[in-house]
């Protein structure tokens, strides 16, 4: 929702550098998930993807 409200009031680079605080997010959570016996597909393919993809997204709403 912070999101959304951002992008709609503030524009694109407050919502994009909301986005950049945002991957950080799954970034430690593949950490935890390596440091406490996940698999390495899942700490690879879940959350680092999703940090990927949030990253993308930021990426594009700075090119707004």
């Amino acid at each position: 929702m912070i999101g959304l409200a951002s992008l709609a009031f503030a524009g694109g680079p407050a919502a994009a550098w909301y986005m950049l605080a945002v991957a950080l997010v799954p970034v430690g959570d593949t950490v935890i998930m390596l440091c406490h016996g996940g698999t390495r597909a899942t700490a690879f393919g879940v959350h680092l993807g999703t940090a990927v993809v949030v990253l993308i997204s930021a990426a594009l709403l700075f090119a707004l």
